[in-house]
């Protein structure tokens, strides 16, 4: 899937990065994701749901952070940004927070899945 419809699909705020692992040019997020904040949540469905998000083709990954560990960190923010007009490329930015820490987490992805 695009990034951009990720994005435009997924209501990642307040949800909870379990794990980051990088291999390769692949990047995978492991996500307790707030369900209940999901445009097709209905009530039957559990409030929380865990989801892997697979980043393709990553380049230019950066951790900002004092603390590179995730425990339950809280997903504050999600956004990206064209690289240029002739690229499906986005730049990517995510923020989050743990043990009282601020963590920006940046890259470059053409293309996302999630299971």
């Amino acid at each position: 899937m695009k990034i951009t419809t990720f994005i435009e699909e997924f209501d990642l705020h307040d949800s909870l990065l379990e794990n980051i692992s990088i291999n390769g040019e692949k990047l995978v997020l492991d996500i307790d994701l707030c369900n209940w904040r999901q445009k097709n949540y209905s009530p039957e469905e559990d409030e929380m749901k865990v989801i892997k998000v697979t980043f393709e083709n990553v380049q230019n990954y950066h951790l900002d952070s004092t603390n590179d560990t995730v425990d339950s960190d809280s997903i504050l923010e999600i956004s990206c940004t064209d690289v240029d007009s002739s690229s499906t490329s986005k730049d990517i930015k995510i923020v989050f927070e743990g043990e009282g820490d601020i963590k920006i987490m940046t890259f470059r992805s053409d293309n996302v899945t999630v299971e």
